[in-house]
């Protein structure tokens, strides 16, 4: 996502209208402080793409109420492209109609008096397509898709921050010599899977929303000639789910979508990528709004690719040492809830280790999370 949020926050006097009913619409329990200044504004928390829940933080010492002892009184709206939604206070789930807005969230005050105060958030980016994070079933989670050795495709859904019984999504697919999620690619807001032939065929299995998926359908050939398929999510900042390959002689090249479940034309993202062994896409791993690439080397080293929004890089640096024992990495969304996107493995013994992402490009501790999980040759 090239669109970097756009100023809009600032102090207002609320008058008649809109804003003043909703402000007198929610009134919440007393407390001590009184503030005597602007209120802080409020701060937008959550990834601006379909399916994604957005938050807001506020500091409620700001705000204070009418009379003696009177405690904080507020309401909170939202606004897409600068015109009220009927969303309210206290999240706001992003859907497919926000494709391409930008959402601020707007806090009505009672302050000093009562006299009104508004103060708004940064807008966020422009909404971008659903990404894998968002998981299979419609909650908008972490969840696992695994190939098991005898080619089954085992769904693991989470209910919160525990895992749900295993689905098994259909036989057979260890007739594919890759499998991934590009997030939504056809454009109806549900997350799908790509599979790659060992002829180079690629098939577009739609998701129906529920942790199930549509018949596939070819939607490319040639693909046998790359040694690495990935999405990393909307690397060029149209909005629309992309693809990047890498073939053999380290070039990596980046195929965007066109929202539609086909393509753009392809361009050439970077060359000398076959000295790493696994490319990761946790989507945007360093908070600046746009979308990043990890990948391991042969040396074990794991190292950020930051990109630039417009389907180039910004740098590279080395975040991580010893991941070679590693038997698979990937990125699957936020594990432990707490908006930041993480990172999973599967060790040698087989256990599933999740790696915490800071929100900053770094950690934040790591832990296991499953056991037995050496039986399977594709977990993402």
């Amino acid at each position: 996502m090239n669109a970097l949020p756009c100023p809009v926050f600032g102090v207002r006097r609320a008058v008649a209208g809109i804003a003043a009913a909703i402000a007198a619409a929610f009134m919440l329990a007393p407390a001590p402080a009184q503030a005597t200044m602007d209120p802080d504004q409020p701060v937008i928390h959550g990834a601006p793409f379909v399916g994604s829940t957005l938050t807001v933080e506020i500091e409620q010492g700001s705000f204070s109420g009418c009379g003696a002892a009177a405690g904080p009184d507020y309401s909170i709206y939202w606004t897409r492209d600068g015109v009220l939604s009927s969303r309210q206070w206290p999240n706001y789930i992003v859907t497919e109609e926000d494709r391409g807005a930008t959402i601020a969230a707007h806090l009505v005050a009672s302050q000093n008096g009562c006299d009104p105060v508004e103060v708004s958030s940064q807008e966020t980016a422009a909404i971008s397509a659903s990404h894998r994070a968002n998981g299979f079933t419609g909650r908008g989670i972490f969840e696992v898709l695994a190939r098991r050795t005898d080619g089954n495709l085992v769904l693991y859904p989470r209910s919160g921050n525990a895992w749900e019984a295993p689905r098994t999504v259909g036989p057979g697919w260890n007739g594919f010599t890759s499998v991934l999620s590009p997030g939504d690619f056809n454009g109806d807001g549900v997350n799908d899977i790509l599979a790659r032939d060992s002829s180079g065929r690629l098939f577009l299995y739609a998701g129906t929303g529920d942790g199930g998926f549509f018949a596939g359908r070819q939607i490319g050939s040639g693909w046998n000639g790359f040694t690495a398929i990935v999405s990393p999510g909307d690397f060029n900042g149209d909005g629309n789910n992309d693809v990047l390959a890498r073939d053999s002689a380290g070039t990596l090249f980046l195929y965007p979508g066109n929202g539609n479940g086909g393509w753009l034309g392809r361009s050439v993202a970077g060359t000398g990528w076959n000295v790493v062994n696994q490319i990761i896409t946790p989507g945007d791993f360093n908070g600046d709004n746009d979308v990043d690439v990890l990948a391991r080397d042969t040396a074990g080293n794991l190292r950020l690719y930051t990109g630039n929004g417009s389907g180039g890089w910004r740098g590279s640096s080395t975040i991580g040492w010893g991941w070679g024992g590693m038997a698979t990495i990937a990125s699957a969304g936020d594990i432990d809830g707490n908006g930041n996107v993480d990172v999973h493995a599967v060790d040698g013994s087989g256990r599933l280790i999740a790696y915490y992402g800071d929100g900053d490009g770094g950690w934040n501790g790591s832990g296991v999370i499953g056991w037995g999980w050496g039986g399977f040759n594709a977990v993402f």
